[in-house]
C-alpha cells in the first residue's frame, strides 16, 4: 500500500504559496531546490492593558519571508512535472498522486510500493540504492520528486 509521509521542512518554513519560484541546480549527486519560504512570526504576547486591547486588534500575522534551499543527497534521478493546483483539484486531473495524497502544496516521502513511479520519465543521474527514497513536493504550478538517500533544508 502507497503511505505518503508529510514531511516539515523545520521551524515552521513552508513554500511560499502564491510564487514560490523554484530553482533546481544539479551538483554531482546532489540537488538543490531554491524557493521563496515564510514562516509565521509571533510577536511578543502584550502585557496589561495593551493585552486587552490586543484581543480586538485586527492586525495580520507577521511572516520571516526568505529563499530556502531543499537539498537532496544522493540523487539517483529527478523529474520536474506541470501538474499545478488547478489540475490536482479536477476529479479527471493528470496528476499521478491526485486522487490519493493527502494535500496540495505540502512536502512528501512516498513510502511503499508505487506502480506509477517509472511510468513518467526521469532526468537520471545514477542508480537508485537500496536506500532511495522518494520525496514529492507540490508547488503552486509545477511538482516535482527526486529518488534520494537524504534531504535537508536550509533557510537563507
Amino acid at each position: 500500500m502507497l503511505e505518503f509521509d508529510k514531511l516539515q521542512l523545520g521551524q515552521g518554513w513552508v513554500a511560499e504559496p502564491n510564487a514560490p519560484e523554484p530553482q533546481v541546480s544539479v551538483e554531482g549527486s546532489s540537488i538543490n531546490v531554491r524557493f521563496r519560504s515564510y514562516r509565521p512570526v509571533r510577536d511578543k504576547k502584550p502585557t496589561g492593558i495593551l493585552r486587552a486591547l490586543s484581543l480586538f486588534s485586527k492586525t495580520s500575522p507577521k511572516f520571516d519571508e526568505t529563499w530556502g534551499t531543499l537539498r537532496f543527497v544522493g540523487c539517483s534521478r529527478w523529474r520536474w512535472d506541470s501538474t499545478n493546483d488547478h489540475e490536482w483539484y479536477k476529479v479527471s486531473g493528470h496528476g499521478r498522486y491526485s486522487g490519493v495524497a493527502p494535500r496540495w502544496g505540502e512536502f512528501y516521502e512516498i513510502i511503499g510500493l508505487d506502480p506509477d513511479r517509472d511510468a513518467v520519465s526521469w532526468e537520471k543521474i545514477g542508480a537508485d540504492t537500496v536506500s532511495s527514497r522518494h520525496f514529492l513536493y507540490y508547488f503552486r504550478d509545477e511538482t516535482l520528486e527526486f529518488m534520494a538517500e537524504e534531504w535537508s533544508f536550509i533557510p537563507t
